[in-house]
């Protein structure tokens, strides 16, 4: 290999894949806690080292150019390799002492872990715990997480999954509301109203699936935040999904149409990297976890 080649700078490397990931250079930005002129500057000098353009502005965004999408490919071809080789190296740390991030839904994250922190404590006094709530699955094998709670069992080889339990998830709505159509389906009340989590078709489907015959669209307010969407069930003539065993903690919500609406039924997983599974203090924490958060 002619190694007097291989002079470019990796830090506008991971730069470059960065912003073409995120679309711009705030996005960016704050994605690896710099400021946006450095950033930009970053970019201008990869550009000029490699002698191509990368970037075309389209409206607010940044697109890649057809050179751009070239050197991408390869680019992430070697953060991938970065990251696997530090995966690696991670693995045999034997410090029991460090960081580890915990990807948990919001519900989890707001009902769930709170009461386990203290015996967590006990029981790793010297880990740091960073929690990464989000309903969005976090890519492991790129680190967003070094463990992560899923409800459908992974496929990839690369990780490792125990299963923690089962959830049931109904329909809920505040006790007054779901009594104020009791004995009733769903085509008989004309202001049927759920909060749904995107504007797809998939929960709807699932209402057709069941039987539900509505002249109107349920689907007025969306909402991907939770806690939000469980604050709206209060207030609001509105029915979430709620897995059962999170639905205990508020006793005025009910199941909303029981006879007529067929439960999502879903296993939950603990996950984690085959390579950080034999950290230490990763170890430590997806084992407390697989005793403690079982359903």
């Amino acid at each position: 290999m002619d190694w007097k080649h291989i002079q470019f700078d990796w830090n506008r490397a991971r730069a470059f894949l960065v912003v073409a990931e995120e679309g711009s250079f705030s996005a960016a930005g704050r994605a690896m806690n710099i400021s946006q002129p450095t950033l930009g500057r970053q970019i201008a000098a990869f550009e000029q080292e490699l002698n191509v353009t990368l970037f075309e502005r389209v409206g607010k965004k940044l697109v890649l150019t057809e050179s751009g999408s070239k050197l991408y490919q390869h680019v992430s071809q070697m953060a991938e390799s970065a990251n696997q080789m530090l995966l690696t190296a991670l693995g045999q740390d034997e410090n029991i002492a460090g960081d580890v991030s915990i990807s948990l839904t919001e519900l989890d994250a707001f009902f769930r872990f709170p009461p386990l922190i203290s015996q967590l404590r006990e029981y790793a006094p010297n880990i740091n715990i960073e929690l990464i709530v989000s309903n969005q699955v976090s890519d492991l094998k790129r680190r967003e997480a070094d463990i992560a709670i899923r409800y459908q069992r992974p496929t990839d080889l690369d990780l490792i999954a125990r299963k923690i339990g089962h959830e049931t998830v109904h329909l809920y709505g505040n006790k007054s509301l779901v009594q104020s159509f009791s004995n009733k389906s769903p085509s008989e009340v004309s202001n049927v109203q759920i909060i749904g989590f995107e504007r797809g078709e998939r929960l709807k489907q699932h209402l057709d699936e069941s039987g539900w015959l509505l002249k109107h669209n349920p689907f007025n307010m969306i909402c991907s935040n939770q806690l939000v969407q469980w604050q709206l069930a209060q207030h609001t003539p509105s029915l979430i999904l709620v897995p059962d065993h999170i639905a205990q903690y508020n006793p005025n919500l009910t199941i909303a149409f029981k006879d007529h609406f067929k439960p999502f039924e879903l296993d939950a997983w603990l996950v984690c990297h085959r390579e950080l599974h034999t950290n230490k203090r990763v170890k430590l924490v997806f084992d407390f976890l697989a005793k403690y958060m079982r359903l």
